[in-house]
């Protein structure tokens, strides 16, 4: 399904690798400026917010971005408690699979395809350790889907 594409695609608008255990180079920075502790627990909040909105600033000059032949990103936000992301289901025969399938059904495969990606979503420690939230909104001609992936949702926690 095309959606599995989307999940991994995703990773590179959020300057994502693949699973870490370990901390990442971002987790090593703000324990290096005591936003986080050694235990990946926010410190400083407000400083993070600062740093992810200059982060969401320039990634956000390459939006709209074309992930796949399915979906448009057009807007993303990180904070130090969630990540929001905006698109578009650009798919051709994409009304005919809601038909086919039904709003809710739709919405349950989105999620289930998500859920496959969570390490992408949870990359970094800070994101493992701390109550934080993966919101998606992506709408068709038709419907808007909107889905929260909980820590919970990928066994964190």
């Amino acid at each position: 399904m095309h959606f599995k594409k989307t999940g991994l695609c995703l990773a590179t608008i959020l300057s994502s690798t693949f699973f870490q255990v370990q901390a990442s180079e971002f987790d090593d920075y703000l324990q290096s400026k005591k936003i986080i502790d050694q235990n990946f627990k926010i410190k400083q909040p407000e400083t993070l917010n600062e740093i992810l909105t200059v982060l969401t600033a320039e990634d956000s000059r390459t939006l709209p971005i074309e992930i796949d032949n399915n979906t448009i990103i057009e807007q993303f936000n990180l904070y130090a408690d969630r990540t929001e992301l905006k698109g578009l289901i650009i798919t051709p025969d994409f009304a005919q699979f809601e038909q086919d399938l039904g709003a809710k059904e739709v919405q349950k495969v989105i999620k289930k395809n998500v859920v496959q990606n969570c390490n992408i979503f949870f990359e970094h420690q800070y994101q493992r350790h701390n109550p934080y939230i993966v919101k998606l909104q992506l709408s068709s001609e038709k419907n808007s889907y909107d889905l929260e992936l909980k820590q919970k949702d990928c066994g964190i926690k």
